[in-house]
């Protein structure tokens, strides 16, 4: 696959075709006109989900589903995302008009856990984008002293991942960037700093956070639980 290649619709089992650029009416603020989009799929007027965010404007996304996983047995219950946050299904996510935030020229960046990384690309393509490249986090113990030992369906969890994908050809700043984070493992979920960083180096913005529970400067940030993980002022 070439650079020079283009982003073609993404057809799949979820029957969303929500290519970034088939644009909603806009004010001329950039707000959606009346806080509304249109799903390609359906021709149907739909409530724009994302609060202030601005439609067609970010060249870097950062995404972290509520991937819902189903338990083995009733062990895993006390791990598993639904007792910490409010889980979403494949299709609902992959509904979410997420393509709309994109710029002409955009990355994605997406974590998904290894035995859905299947299904994370998929709502990446029905999400208009085209999966590129990953990254993983290799997980150490909150004290840093081992490796995190997690729930998992054939190996017990000590890493997670971050896709990336693309629409247009947003150029690459640096060449540097490893596509490994090694950090401790923190609260539930909670994803390490240093994905911003990582995002930041390879592409330009504006940036945005879907699913967010940090507000971070310079990011515009969107969920239910955004701020969650903000650092207390001494």
């Amino acid at each position: 696959m070439t650079g020079q290649e283009s982003n073609p619709p993404a057809h799949n089992r979820f029957g969303h075709d929500l290519a970034p650029h088939s644009r909603a009416p806009q004010t001329s603020g950039g707000a959606p006109d009346n806080t509304d989009f249109v799903s390609n799929s359906s021709g149907k007027r739909n409530t724009w989900p994302f609060g202030t965010m601005r439609p067609f404007s970010y060249g870097a996304l950062l995404v972290d589903p509520p991937w819902h996983f189903r338990n083995f047995s009733g062990k895993g219950e006390g791990k598993n995302p639904t007792a910490h946050y409010q889980c979403m299904s494949l299709d609902d996510i992959a509904a979410l008009p997420v393509a709309h935030l994109a710029a002409p020229d955009c990355a994605m960046f997406m974590w998904a856990t290894a035995p859905l990384l299947p299904e994370a690309i998929e709502v990446m393509n029905a999400w208009g984008f085209v999966y590129k490249s990953g990254a993983a986090w290799a997980k150490q113990s909150t004290t840093g002293a081992k490796w995190a030992f997690g729930t998992g369906y054939v190996f017990r969890s000590a890493a997670e991942f971050l896709i990336v994908g693309t629409v247009g050809q947003p150029r690459v700043q640096s060449r540097s960037v490893r596509n490994l984070i090694v950090a401790p493992v923190r609260e539930h979920s909670r994803k390490p700093d240093s994905q911003y960083e990582m995002v930041e180096a390879l592409y330009a913005g504006p940036y945005a956070e879907i699913f967010s529970r940090t507000n971070r400067p310079g990011w515009d940030s969107w969920g239910d639980e955004a701020g969650k993980f903000d650092e207390v002022a001494a």
